[in-house]
């Protein structure tokens, strides 16, 4: 193994192929990795301080290994030639398909493949690398399209996850049977929380002001559908369309009356018996949300927008990687009423 100290570094997992990588191919500060690094020790140095683990011998990592904070690492699995994707859905499946988040990469030269493994578990196109023909050109790809903070970014994602996916799947049960659920999230971004949902039994669409930012989502997403926002916030789509519309870090870029705007649109278009659902900061932070209210003053306002007609289910407040102050939190609300239409 060839360490190499560093406060910020890619990794480049070789495995068993280490002895043919040629060292100067590599960037300077890139670590690389032979296959003793499947002992839990090499492993957990490596991964302290890294940028991006690249692993280029899917079959000797020890995915397992990843654990703590070393699960914050951005991976990208280059996949062996010559596999389809059946192949490789059997042997490495949801133990390491199945974990893959929208920050960690695939490499792949085959379309077809690629294709096939993103709809079965609901990657976003971005997830892609143009796969380098030789380790260097992989690793300088992979460079390539990092914009810096994915580690911490990463984990920022795991953390707003753990309190999301558990009401996207109480949403999900609200629906009997092969029922498709219908979601919206406003202010889409880029949509990477597309990926939080079946492909297979979900219609997500997403509402954005930025024109920039839905052509982002409709490219990782082909399959969801993606409208600007209208005049004065207005949701583009009729009353009780979904069953659940959620944000997620949206509402501290506006004022108190153009919130107000917002959630009563949001409750305008989920169905009665559905679900409202917000991960907001509602103490001051980062400063990246100019119009942060506290959790009481939202609910106040909330309560404003949509009449009453709503009742409060979940409050989770979420301390973020490194952080020490408490501010995000998490509102889950069902929607009351009788539904205007069936």
């Amino acid at each position: 193994m060839d360490a190499k100290t560093s406060t910020s570094h890619p990794v480049f997992y070789a495995g068993r192929f280490a002895d043919g990588v040629p060292r100067k191919a590599l960037p300077d500060d890139c670590l690389l990795l032979d296959d003793w690094a499947v002992l839990p020790g090499p492993l957990a140095d490596a991964a302290d301080g890294a940028s991006v683990v690249i692993v280029w011998d899917l079959l000797s990592f020890p995915f397992e290994a990843l654990v703590g904070e070393a699960r914050d690492v951005p991976l990208v699995l280059a996949l062996p030639a010559g596999r389809d994707a059946k192949f490789l859905s059997a042997v490495f499946g949801e133990t390491v398909f199945g974990g893959l988040g929208f920050f960690d990469g695939i490499a792949t030269p085959d379309t077809d493949t690629w294709q096939a493994l993103r709809r079965r578990y609901g990657w976003a196109e971005g997830q892609r690398v143009a796969a380098g023909e030789d380790p260097g050109g992989l690793i300088s790809d992979v460079l390539a399209g990092m914009a810096g903070g994915e580690r911490w970014e990463k984990a920022a994602h795991r953390t707003r996850e753990s309190a999301l996916l558990p009401r996207f799947a109480a949403a999900r049960g609200l629906e009997a049977g092969e029922v498709p659920m219908d979601v919206l999230q406003v202010g889409v971004g880029d949509g990477r929380w597309a990926t939080g949902f079946d492909p297979a039994t979900t219609r997500f669409s997403g509402v954005d002001e930025d024109e920039r930012a839905l052509a982002r989502a409709a490219q990782n997403f082909p399959e969801g559908g993606f409208r600007k926002l209208g005049p004065e916030l207005s949701i583009p789509h009729p009353d009780e369309g979904f069953d659940l519309t959620f944000c997620v870090d949206t509402l501290g870029d506006y004022p108190a009356e153009e919130k107000r705007a917002l959630t009563s649109e949001m409750w305008r278009v989920t169905r009665p018996g559905g679900r409202l659902l917000f991960l907001e900061d509602f103490v001051g932070g980062d400063g990246s949300a100019p119009y942060v209210v506290s959790v009481n003053a939202f609910v106040d306002l909330l309560m404003g927008a949509t009449a009453g007609q709503v009742v409060l289910e979940h409050v989770e407040s979420l301390r973020y990687p490194g952080e020490d102050t408490v501010r995000g939190g998490v509102l889950a609300l069902s929607r009351l009423g009788v539904p205007g239409r069936w």
